[in-house]
């Protein structure tokens, strides 16, 4: 029996709820090395990461992506 590959690109859309506080948002994203500050990349200071997931709704969106994404049960 042949065998035949197909390739396609296909757009979905994922929704989580997320329930997290911003300060433990803001560690979680410095320890994983998601968010780096600086020229010379060095990790953000908590508090101002903070303050800035809590002003900027589009990076706020963007680490709760990859929060969602890599949280798993059981997996830190």
């Amino acid at each position: 029996m042949p065998a035949y590959k197909v390739t396609w690109t296909q757009q979905a859309i994922a929704t989580a709820i997320v329930d997290v506080e911003l300060d433990e948002l803001a560690r979680w994203a410095i320890s994983a090395g998601v968010v780096r500050a600086g020229p010379e990349p060095r990790p953000a200071e908590v508090e101002a990461l903070r303050r800035s997931l809590e002003r900027n709704t589009h990076l706020r969106d963007a680490v709760l992506r990859v929060y969602a994404t890599r949280q798993q049960p059981g997996r830190e």
